[in-house]
């Protein structure tokens, strides 16, 4: 880097960069805990560069930092000693160049902690089965016609009463098939009505066991007519559809009182009819309430849910019932929804959760399924009769059947360690953490439930140490959570640790635990009061560890005074960081003079100066900084000023004309700089009139002469100097081949040349060319420049020379030029007198000053 600053303040400054490229734009690195990984990046440029790398992380380790050379591997390894399992560290790469400063972030994914395969569980889920329809029921007997008198169809087309009841009994005997004559019957019943004939449909109907909905309307009317029909009610029942939403006739709910052979759900679907429909006051209803509830508690025990449980856990389960047993049947199963898909491909479905080590998985009947929802976070997924998984493009329903909320209080009461309770407990609401003094041993429950993931018992671990600390409260923390070993902890545990360890004062243990894991987890403002403790007993000597410490106190915006005094002593790196600890450094007004020397050093390095840069240049010349870097940096500003024609803040000047008064040995640039401030000042004080008058002479015997001259040398009243210039001036790469094409036209000219000529610096990336006109003459003129995308040309550009006042410095080209200017505008007698005064001038000159 010196090299370069000692280039750069004799003026040897590159008017363009080198172009400099990474072969990665983000790494991404894979790594096992405890292990290393090694990888690299290639840095690439058009020419040969010098350059440093640093990493940001203390466990990013680069093999050789500097290089010097076109194309540069760098090698790198990250060290996951002391890592869990399953972080993601990011962290960055700083080039520090001649082309410029780079930042290419890292990211190291280090591949998850393997447990050992802990039990995993799921839910036994018992529901009411959906009641399969039966098989299509054959006749036996041939269908041929039978020895009896059949009343052909094709022989009336309507059926008198009898005829009709005729033809239903011979098909309910079997003597007729039923597709030959069923609907005959039914649309007589239509026609006439009559009771024997319902009879006989419904019995019919109950022989082939139909249950349909059609089957139902039948055996509707024959339950409101009360007919003596064997199974006639239970056949009600079973063919109940699910739409219907009316009361029950009173004669089924009194014969089921009597005599009550129905399977589960049928009950289930007749008690809830009695509690939707029937008043509580009412003499069914108290007849009915009792069996209803031991109904209910049978059911509650077996896990039995469906949407009539539903209707009668909401009516009759009432906390006061609730035993241990019964809490925790009903805590698994009041969380259950109706799962309804109606993609017949739909074989099982699945939820997830990551709280939990396995997933739950249940199998659809007819489309439904009850699965268990205990968060807002439980994942769906639908799994085809191929095995093949959905999430969202296979349309589904959910049905809550239950209020958990009304019974959770009691079931958490009476249950310690039921899993779906506490799940819902601690995730059911939202997908966080939210302890309080009234819910803090729900999360400590957790802990101590099996079947819950690793990672999910540290999740809660770490809300309740961060609710104890918010507290104050560490001796309960102490009790249960105080470890001495370490290794087998997980990251956020150890952090908590670290930072017990810190609040006690145990500062040698808490820096022994971090140097050997890691750090990034502990609260930043525990971290400050170790860092402190570390640079107290290590009497502010650098150490590695420790300043990537304090560099990551500080970016998260916790530091103090020895933090910064430390990272303004030994930081190297990005120059935005170097930035931002120098202005709270100057806001504490410490001792910044090392760091402000670093940053316009490797700001000068790399060709980044920021505008920025000159409060800390400023600072740095007040504490007394006039080596190397201040020449290299004022240079490197008049340089921009001059040459690049930027605009450089108006304090660079001050400085220049003081380190000129000093003679400092600063480049030419620097005055050149200097003079062109000064011509464009409306006023000059006495002794900057001198010093431009003195330097300027200077400038014009070393042939160095610019445009801005003549304004300013007319301003010191010595335009005698340079008033037949007149001045081109083009700014480009050094490197690049300039071209200027030109014609001078004059009135006393009848022709004229165009001419082609190729230009060099004068000062590196300034191109000058002096013509000398006279009045009245036309410089035309444009400017190719070939670089490596080709020629480029400028648009033509014109000067006539013409000034108003005359030439009165009485110079040879003063008199020529009054001369032309007296021809020009047709002025006889002024051109004879100009003339015969220039005769005898030179008539003086060539006697008095002749050589023998």
């Amino acid at each position: 880097m010196r090299a370069k600053l000692e280039r750069i303040a004799a003026g040897k400054i590159e008017y363009e960069k080198p172009k400099m490229s990474l072969s990665e734009s983000l790494i991404t690195l894979n790594c096992r805990p405890g292990e290393k990984a090694e990888s690299s990046f290639t840095v690439t440029a058009d020419r040969q560069i010098k350059g440093i790398v640093y990493a940001s992380s203390w466990r990013m380790q680069v093999e050789h930092p500097s290089f010097s050379a076109r194309t540069a591997r760098i090698g790198y390894s990250f060290d996951g000693q002391g890592l869990w399992g399953g972080e993601e560290i990011e962290g960055e790469f700083c080039i520090v160049a001649e082309a410029g400063e780079y930042l290419l972030p890292y990211t190291v994914r280090v591949a998850p902690h393997e447990e050992p395969k802990e039990e995993g569980y799921a839910y036994f889920i018992s529901a009411d089965p959906i009641e399969p329809l039966p098989e299509e029921k054959r006749s036996e007997q041939p269908e041929e016609v039978l020895d009896v008198k059949i009343i052909e169809d094709t022989e009336k087309k309507e059926l008198t009463p009898g005829e009709a009841l005729e033809l239903a009994d011979q098909i309910r005997r079997g003597r007729r098939p039923e597709a030959q004559g069923f609907a005959r019957v039914k649309e007589a019943y239509e026609r006439y009505g009559g009771s024997e004939l319902l009879s006989a449909i419904c019995s019919i109907l109950i022989k082939n066991g139909s249950t349909d909905e059609e089957s139902f309307s039948w055996y509707r009317r024959g339950v409101e007519l009360e007919l003596k029909i064997t199974n006639l009610y239970e056949y009600f029942m079973m063919s109940v559809p699910g739409t219907f939403a009316e009361a029950f006739p009173r004669n089924l709910l009194l014969y089921f009182l009597m005599e009550n052979t129905l399977n589960n759900a049928q009950k289930a679907l007749l008690y809830a009819n009695v509690i939707r429909f029937q008043p509580e006051d009412g003499e069914l209803y108290r007849r009915y309430r009792d069996r209803i509830e031991a109904f209910m508690l049978d059911q509650l025990l077996e896990r039995r849910l469906s949407e009539n449980m539903a209707v009668i856990y909401e009516r009759f389960l009432v906390e006061e019932l609730l035993t241990i047993d019964f809490a925790e049947a009903l805590s698994d199963i009041m969380f259950l929804r109706r799962f309804r898909c109606d993609d017949r491909r739909i074989r099982h479905v699945q939820v997830l959760y990551e709280q939990l080590q396995q997933k739950i998985t249940v199998p659809l009947s007819h489309g439904e399924a009850l699965i268990p929802i205990y968060t807002p976070g439980a994942v769906i997924v639908l799994v085809d009769e191929q095995g093949s998984c959905y999430t969202s493009s296979v349309p589904y329903t959910l049905t809550r059947l239950m209020n958990e909320r009304r019974y959770v209080d009691k079931c958490r009461e009476l249950l310690r360690y039921h899993r779906g309770l506490y799940l819902y407990l601690c995730d059911g609401m939202s997908r966080c953490h939210v302890i309080t003094r009234e819910n803090v041993e729900n999360y400590k429950r957790v802990l101590k439930i099996e079947g819950f993931t690793a990672h999910y018992k540290e999740d809660v671990r770490q809300e309740i140490l961060q609710f104890y600390y918010a507290n104050q409260d560490l001796d309960d923390l102490d009790q249960e959570f105080f470890v001495t070993e370490t290794t087998r902890m997980t990251p956020k545990d150890r952090a908590r640790y670290v930072e017990i360890l810190i609040l006690r004062g145990m500062y040698g243990e808490a820096w022994d635990t971090i140097r050997a894991y890691d750090y990034s987890m502990v609260r930043v403002k525990l971290l400050l009061k170790l860092a402190v403790w570390k640079m107290r007993e290590l009497e502010y000597e650098e150490d590695a560890f420790l300043l990537k410490l304090c560099l990551h106190i500080f970016r998260e915006h916790k530091y103090n005074e020895g933090i910064l005094e430390y990272l303004s002593g030994y930081y190297y790196g990005s120059v935005a960081i170097m930035e931002e600890v120098w202005n709270e450094a100057h806001e504490f007004e410490l001792d910044v003079f090392d760091l402000e020397e670093r940053i316009l050093g490797q700001m000068l390095f790399t060709g980044q100066v920021k505008e920025e840069a000159y409060g800390i240049f400023e600072d740095y010349r007040a504490l007394g900084g006039d080596g190397l870097v201040a020449r290299a940096y004022l240079t490197w500003m008049s340089w921009q000023d001059f040459v690049r024609d930027e605009k450089v803040p108006e304090g660079i000047y001050g400085q220049l004309a003081q380190a000129i008064a000093w003679e400092a040995g600063l480049a030419p640039v620097c005055e050149l700089a200097y003079l062109r401030y000064l011509s464009g000042r409306r006023k000059l004080t006495e002794s900057e009139e001198i010093r431009a008058e003195r330097m300027t002479k200077l400038c014009i015997q070393k042939k160095m002469r610019f445009s801005f001259m003549k304004p300013l040398l007319a301003r010191l009243g010595r335009s005698e100097l340079l008033e037949d210039k007149t001045f081109v001036e083009y700014r480009a790469n050094p490197e690049h081949k300039v071209i200027l094409h030109y014609v001078i036209e004059s009135p006393r000219m009848k022709n004229c040349n165009y001419v082609a000529e190729r230009l060099y610096p004068v000062e590196p990336g300034l191109f000058v060319k002096e013509f000398t006109l006279f009045y009245d003459d036309r410089l035309t003129w444009f400017v190719t420049e070939e670089d490596e995308e080709g020629e480029h040309a400028t648009p033509d550009h014109s000067f006539v020379e013409g000034g108003e006042e005359p030439l009165v410095t009485g110079t040879k080209y003063a008199s020529i030029y009054e001369m032309a200017r007296a021809l020009s505008e047709h002025d006889m007698p002024e051109l004879r007198r100009q003339y015969g005064t220039y005769g005898k001038k030179k008539f003086l000159v060539e006697t008095m000053f002749s050589l023998k």
